[in-house]
């Protein structure tokens, strides 16, 4: 090659450096980080959720938000299927899970046998659990009192 064939080709590939560089430079997202500790759902949603011995039940798709209050309803744990088929929905009544987001992951006290006889859903037809009979199975399911029952719980202890 020719000295002056060279210098072109260093030119050519600087400049492809530089554009790749300005390319990729700007279409980074900025990742804004808040100080005040407050959770976000951008950082529940995605994260690991295992069992209590640490084996792998899924991971949080979603977060459904009461629009009465602003608390969250339940979150979304996607469980089995390979690459989006096949996966099965569960309502996980947020008092059901132990965060840590330290470690990025969620604790479920659910083994992975029993989460297999679950109420699920259908990824078209996502519960309601303002519904008497479905918020009934789900938190009897998990364990934890429905917040209604906990409000009516602590009413009745501060009447005493």
């Amino acid at each position: 090659m020719t000295q002056d064939r060279l210098k072109a080709v260093f030119s050519l590939s600087s400049v492809c450096a530089v554009v790749v560089m300005l390319v990729t430079g700007f279409n980074t997202p900025v990742d804004a980080r808040d100080k005040s500790g407050a959770l976000k759902a951008s950082d529940v949603i995605g994260m690991k959720v295992q069992d209590t011995e640490g084996k792998s039940l899924g991971s949080i798709k979603d977060l459904v938000i009461d629009s009465q209050d602003g608390d969250v309803q339940y979150a979304v744990l996607d469980f089995g299927g390979f690459a989006g088929v096949g996966d099965k929905y569960f309502a996980v009544p947020w008092e059901a899970l132990q965060l840590n987001p330290a470690d990025k992951k969620i604790a479920l006290d659910v083994s992975k046998k029993d989460l297999k006889d679950a109420p699920g859903f259908d990824k078209n037809n996502w519960p309601d659990l303002s519904e008497d009979q479905q918020a009934i199975v789900i938190y009897e399911f998990y364990d934890v009192p429905r917040p209604d029952q906990e409000m009516n719980r602590n009413a009745l202890q501060s009447k005493q």
